[in-house]
């Protein structure tokens, strides 16, 4: 699957994208955790936002190999 960066987490990353390989019945909270490993915990806190084929996912949806999955951190307002 393509695995999509934005904002900080793009730059800290040094990547806007990569491509990964789940198991069938991966959750979005699983994959937070692969990417966690692979980059390191504080990348990917609890309150990183996703969105699965462009649309807010939680972390129970189950993703798939041709899913698009963006990670980017919440967005705060002045």
């Amino acid at each position: 699957m393509r695995v999509l960066y934005f904002a900080s987490l793009k730059e800290v990353l040094k990547t806007s994208n990569e491509d990964i390989d789940v198991t069938t019945g991966t959750t979005v909270a699983q994959l937070r955790t692969i990417l966690a490993d692979k980059h390191g915990k504080h990348h990917f806190p609890e309150n990183i936002l996703c969105a699965v084929n462009q649309e807010i996912a939680n972390d129970d949806l189950v993703i798939n190999n041709g899913d698009e999955v963006a990670f980017y951190p919440p967005v705060t307002g002045g």
